[in-house]
């Protein structure tokens, strides 16, 4: 077992932040059985305070899920490395967990992070209305958030059990063995980077154009918001791509070196996190704006109040959208107007 004071900081919030979600579980179970608010006697009264105490639980779960997210990319990128031969990234230390470990450890864990997330805005948007019209639904979804944080608290366990600190690794070969040719090295499942670069191009116009369009109108337009979700999701797999494979190679100053982790760290300023954060960000937003209404829609009351979330949303895509291409894209149009041309030629 890799034993490290951050891993076990990492397990120690992951596990708070699960007992915080086990200890709500129970008045959400009885919320979703019992729960009558038109009646107003004692148990409606008693579950209700009850309610609003869980909801209390979830915040705090939520604010640790968060933390311990943080803490396990920081460590992968940053800290870990330093204990694993021949690690020089995060993708080191991805090499040395168990077979497939670290993709279902991060898979588990932004499924986690977007479920929190989710449930977080739901309880907002239900507490600024003294009624609560959305306790029920909330608590439908808060339900199966643990189920969740368990199989995210064992899949971290079992990824780091794997790692032998005394086994050396090779992380640059990881990255550079995935091509046989040069062909391969400069194109994406097939494609020139040319095509991907004019479909980043034309999803980026997109996503501002609808960000904009969604901001103008308030919310008020369930095609404009499926239109944003929906470019959303199929900007962040190509801005990946795009990161990774092609911008990131002027942030490096080499050619073809395809890794992500590297991005974050020092000698390339940390701007791994506020790139990657930013596309965590978007996503999440364009969730937000997908399920939001369609989840509140059979109240009048609160509708209007998650379009106006749905608004504010836009916005903070917009802005999210300006810090990555300031990052991402800035560093290759100063390299082309310094040496006249593109670094692959």
């Amino acid at each position: 077992m890799f034993w490290h004071p951050l891993l076990l900081a990492i397990l120690s919030a992951q596990f708070m932040s699960l007992l915080l979600m086990l200890a709500a579980c129970p008045t959400w179970v009885n919320t979703v059985l019992h729960w009558q608010p038109l009646v107003a006697d004692s148990g409606q009264l008693s579950l209700e305070a009850k309610a609003e105490g869980a909801s209390i639980l979830g915040r705090a779960a939520c604010g640790l899920s968060l933390f311990s997210a943080g803490l396990l990319i920081f460590g992968i990128a940053n800290i870990f490395r330093e204990d694993i031969p021949g690690a020089m990234c995060g993708t080191g230390v991805c090499q040395a967990m168990a077979a497939d470990g670290s993709t279902r450890l991060l898979l588990y864990s932004g499924l986690l992070l977007l479920l929190m997330k989710l449930w977080y805005e739901l309880d907002r948007l239900n507490r600024m209305l003294p009624e609560m019209p959305l306790t029920q639904t909330s608590a439908r979804l808060f339900l199966a958030i643990p189920v969740v944080a368990v199989l995210t608290f064992k899949q971290t366990y079992e990824s780091f059990a794997g790692i032998r600190p005394h086994q050396p690794v090779d992380c640059c070969a990881v990255v550079y063995d995935q091509f046989s040719t040069l062909e391969q090295a400069s194109s994406i499942f097939g494609l020139g980077d040319s095509v991907w670069a004019g479909a980043f191009i034309v999803l980026n116009i997109l996503l501002f154009m609808l960000s904009v369009a969604l901001i103008v109108s308030r919310g008020d337009r369930p095609r404009a918001r499926f239109l944003l979700a929906t470019v959303t999701w199929l900007w962040l797999p190509v801005a990946a791509l795009m990161l990774v494979n092609v911008l990131s190679a002027y942030h490096y100053r080499v050619l073809h070196h395809h890794c992500p982790w590297c991005l974050f760290l020092p000698e390339h300023y940390l701007v791994g996190y506020p790139l990657y954060g930013a596309m965590g960000f978007i996503g999440m937003e364009g969730l937000t704006i997908f399920l939001l209404p369609c989840l509140v829609k059979h109240d009048t009351g609160i509708y209007w109040i998650a379009l106006d979330r749905c608004c504010h949303a836009a916005k903070r895509i917009t802005m999210a959208q300006l810090v990555f291409l300031i990052l991402a894209v800035l560093p290759a149009i100063v390299w082309r107007l310094r040496h006249g041309v593109w670094m692959s030629g």
